[in-house]
């Protein structure tokens, strides 16, 4: 079975766990009436400039049996869609694959492979876990899957597949997507092309995203993964999607010169 460490513990988020812990106590507020998404859109930078806005959507949710959690490839590393089976190491303690979920996808999809070098150093699932385990009252499990193409046509398959295996196995299923928005121009230009891709997400337009991305040059790192998650929410009953928070990191440090996007949704 491969293990794979915890690589960003320290920096991203803080060390040791007790420290992580406090933190997650002073952002995550419950809400009083729990949603059951399909889909959630999380930032996934370093706690102190994004842990907030991604807290606000975990404090929403309610615990599920499987979180397949979908990250960009920020490394180059690995296959192009790359599931991970395994034990992610954390300091809280070891998070184990969903092993038959990954079958049911790996079954259902041409492009996805098990794959362990593309985790290795990816930071965008691991931001992830401290928050899951934190909300979880029941065991769980992970399906880790980094995402590096941005073929419509794979990641389409993809989508289509992680539907599937959802409605195949009888366990609740989250999809949790890991993107940043906008990154390193001013709070103006950010916070316009945010707006323009979070519509179309808000719209439920996968195409649409991609596009709009694509046109305008908005480094949102997560789109692709964003692509997959709704067309799999779409089928298996996406009603809507709604913005919960945008921010940018000159709401933190000040410095609205160079600032990057972080915006929180739920697709329902």
């Amino acid at each position: 079975m491969f293990v794979r460490e915890a690589v960003v513990a320290g920096a991203f988020y803080p060390l040791p766990y007790s420290q992580t812990k406090q933190y997650l106590d002073s952002v995550i507020a419950y809400t009083d009436k729990k949603i059951s998404p399909y889909s959630i859109i999380v930032p996934h930078a370093g706690y102190v400039y994004s842990g907030h806005i991604a807290a606000k959507a975990y404090g929403m949710i309610k615990d599920f049996d499987a979180y397949i959690i979908l990250g960009p490839n920020h490394t180059g590393l690995g296959e192009e869609i790359s599931i991970f089976k395994g034990v992610y190491r954390m300091p809280f303690g070891d998070v184990y694959s969903d092993d038959e979920l990954i079958q049911d996808i790996l079954s259902f999809s041409e492009f996805a492979k098990e794959d362990y070098f593309a985790h290795i150093q990816e930071h965008s699932i691991e931001v992830q876990l401290p928050f899951i385990d934190y909300i979880s009252n029941k065991p769980y499990k992970i399906v880790p899957i980094v995402v590096g193409t941005h073929s419509r046509y794979k990641l389409k398959e993809l989508g289509i597949a992680l539907a599937n295996a959802i409605n195949n196995i009888q366990k609740d299923v989250l999809i949790v997507v890991s993107s940043d928005m906008n990154h390193y121009e001013n709070e103006d230009i950010t916070n316009k092309k945010d707006m323009m891709a979070i519509d179309k997400i808000l719209q439920l337009d996968e195409d649409g995203l991609l596009d709009v991305v694509e046109k305008n040059n908005i480094s949102m790192c997560g789109v692709a993964c964003a692509y997959c998650s709704i067309v799999a929410s779409k089928r298996l009953g996406a009603q809507k999607a709604s913005l919960i928070e945008h921010k940018t990191s000159g709401n933190v440090n000040g410095d609205y010169s160079q600032v990057v996007g972080y915006a929180s949704l739920a697709i329902e």
